[in-house]
This record gives C-alpha cells, sequence and structure tokens, in this order.
C-alpha cells in the first residue's frame, strides 16, 4: 500500500471514529457533559459504541490493510477510556479482545496499552499530556509485542517487520486527528452547557432563577407521583434593606441561600421565585417528610447567626406557606394554597410553617403548624 493511499485511509478511519464517538458524546450530554464520573448506563452506552467501531474494522476491513487492523482497532479504546474512563474503556476492550479478528500481538499490545492507561487514571489528566503519553504507549507497547511474541522474524528479516513499524506510527497521527477533534467538540459542548446552566441561575443567590423555576413548573405539571410544594419568605426583610441597604441584604440572601442548599435533600428543587421569596419542591414525599423538611429549613434560619459583611451579626427567621401536589392536580393551584398558607403563617406569628392539609385537588383546605 502507498505513502499516499495509507494517509488518505488513516484520515478515513480517523473521521469513522471520530464522528462515532462525537455522536455518542453529544447524545449523553443532553443534560450535563458525559465525563468519566457520569453514571454507569451513560459510561457502558460509550464503551458499546467504542467497541462497535473496533468490531466494524475488524469485520470491515475494506478501509485499512489487514496487518495494521489490530493496531487502528485499539484507537477506540484509547479514546474511550480517555473520555468515558475505565469503565467505558473496559466495555470497549473486552468487545476488541473478542474479535477473531486481532492477531495475537496486537491483543497483548491493546490489552497492555489499556493496563497503562488504567494505572495510570489517564482520564484525569490534562489534554496534551494524555498526547503525549498515548504516543510512547502506543509506539513502547507494539515494538514491545513484536519483540516479545515473534522476536525471530524480527531479527532476521527486518523488512518484513517494515510495515509493522510504519503502521504505529500511522497510528499515533490518527490518535493525533481524532483526539484534538474529539478535544474541541468536548470543550463546545461543556461551554454551551455552562452558558444555559449560567442562563438559569440568579446572580444574587446562586439559587434556579425564576426562568428556571418556570421551566420546572411545566416539568412536573405531568408528575404521577406526590410531591411537597413549599414558598418561603423571610420576615422583616424589607426592614434589613431599608435600614442597612441592598448590598448587606443581598449579602444576607446569599448566606439564606447557603442555608437552603445544605438542608433540603439532592433530590429536591429549590429557587428564587422573586425578591426574598423561595420556591421548594420536595420531591417524592409524603405529606409528613414535607413537613420535616420545611421545619429543618426554619429551624437552621432561625439558629445562624448570620454575618453578611456587616458590623454587627443578623438573625433572621422565614415562614414557610406548604402545599401538596398529587398525579392530576393543577400545579399552579398547588403553588396558589402554598402562597395561602404562607399568608396564614405570617399571620400566627412568623418564623412558622403552615402546611395546607386539605383533601385532593384542594376543595377544601384546614391549616396545621408547628
Amino acid at each position: 500500500m502507498g505513502i499516499l493511499t495509507l494517509g488518505v485511509s488513516v484520515y478515513v478511519t480517523a473521521c469513522i471514529i471520530y464522528a462515532t464517538l462525537s455522536l455518542a458524546y453529544f447524545f449523553l450530554s443532553q443534560h450535563k457533559a458525559f465525563s468519566c464520573d457520569s453514571s454507569c448506563q451513560k459510561r457502558v452506552f460509550f464503551g458499546l459504541a467504542g467497541g462497535g467501531i473496533s468490531l466494524c474494522f475488524l469485520l470491515g476491513n475494506a478501509i485499512l490493510p489487514q496487518t495494521a487492523l489490530g493496531g487502528f482497532a485499539a484507537l477506540p479504546v484509547i479514546l474511550t477510556t480517555i473520555l468515558g474512563g475505565w469503565l467505558s474503556g473496559l466495555i470497549a476492550l473486552i468487545i476488541t479482545l473478542a474479535s477473531h479478528g486481532v492477531a495475537l500481538s496486537d491483543k497483548f499490545a491493546i490489552g497492555l496499552v489499556f493496563l497503562i492507561l488504567f494505572a495510570g487514571k489517564i482520564w484525569r489528566k490534562r489534554p496534551i499530556i494524555i498526547a503525549l503519553a498515548i504516543v510512547f504507549v502506543i509506539l513502547a507497547c507494539r515494538l514491545g509485542s513484536m519483540l516479545l511474541l515473534d522476536p525471530t522474524r524480527f531479527y532476521t528479516n527486518i523488512r518484513l517487520v517494515y510495515p509493522q513499524m510504519v503502521y504505529p506510527l500511522m497510528e499515533c497521527l490518527c490518535f493525533f486527528i481524532t483526539y484534538f477533534a474529539l478535544v474541541v467538540k468536548k470543550e463546545y459542548v461543556e461551554a454551551s452547557i455552562s452558558m444555559k446552566d449560567f442562563a438559569m441561575i440568579d446572580s444574587v443567590t446562586s439559587l434556579n432563577n425564576r426562568k428556571r423555576i418556570d421551566q420546572e413548573i411545566i416539568k412536573l405539571s405531568s408528575e404521577t407521583q406526590s410531591f411537597g410544594v413549599g414558598l418561603i419568605d423571610l420576615d422583616d426583610f424589607k426592614q434589613v434593606n431599608d435600614r442597612y441597604g441592598h448590598l448587606i441584604g443581598d449579602r444576607l440572601l446569599f448566606e439564606t441561600a447557603e442555608i437552603f442548599r445544605s438542608t433540603t435533600r439532592s433530590r429536591d428543587f429549590i429557587g428564587r421565585y422573586g425578591g426574598e421569596e423561595f420556591l421548594i419542591f420536595v420531591r417524592n414525599a409524603d405529606p409528613l417528610t414535607v413537613y420535616q423538611v420545611c421545619q429543618r429549613i426554619r429551624a437552621a434560619v432561625a439558629n445562624t447567626l448570620f454575618l453578611a459583611n456587616s458590623p454587627q451579626p443578623f438573625k433572621l427567621t422565614v415562614s414557610i406557606g406548604v402545599g401538596m401536589y398529587h398525579a392530576g392536580d393543577d400545579l399552579m393551584t398547588c403553588i396558589h394554597q402554598a402562597d395561602i398558607a404562607l399568608y396564614q403563617a405570617k399571620r400566627r406569628g412568623k418564623n412558622t410553617v403552615v402546611m395546607a392539609n386539605g383533601a385532593h385537588r384542594f376543595n377544601t383546605v384546614q391549616f396545621w403548624e408547628d
């Protein structure tokens, strides 16, 4: 095979690997950028995509010469390990080694490459370090596998070994093309998701903003499981703004939001509804659990001494109105009922939790409090 033909084959191979892994990466990064810390299901899927590319190379070998197939089949294993971590790489490795189209020396080299990547946790390294390390590992493992498994042929007829010396260099070239194209894709996806997330974050509290809350309301409107709806209002907060200014007030809002984050569960949703009012959805919970979560929030705020970059510390309290959503309810009606409960909490002396404990769809409303 001529140099030009081999170069075209390398380029086509790089395009196939990039296109497949890029599509898989994009598909797995719909809400959060895919990484080695993603869920097991996502990493397994990415590993299957990488192993599928290797399998296609080995079964349909029209692009590359037979002697180069095993080495180039290692590239998807390497790339899935870098982007998806050890689990993705292991899945791709098993698929590749299980194929009948890989020579023993290639299997040895591919397995050795993966073990080195695994031992060095290469998916945690910086891109340029990864690139240089992979090139060294590919060349060393390919040469080492030839020397260990077929030393007689290597020393007696170097001309027969020449193609096997060229192909590792082509592998490195293919790796560079594919890897840095995927790095650019990865950075683009991460930047896009970060910008999207930034647009949904309140600038004062770093909680979800009103736009993000509206999206969550639409999403939860068809929820089939019951959950709690809580409206939290900082008591007498207007007096703080009037007396100490909005800079101190904003700092207090941020410190209060930190308490909300630390006292709610990871599956709950909380955001700034407007001004000093916050909205929380307590997911998959019965009324008693919802009430306990809100009581924990109220007690944590009441027991905290807020500094807020002020000469003197502050004591704050919150009032919370709570409603329950059940399948088939109108969520906006539930929020309205929580607002009524919040009004009752204010009337009953503030620093309390009042829960609308009404019938299904809130046809009647009763209140109970701490």
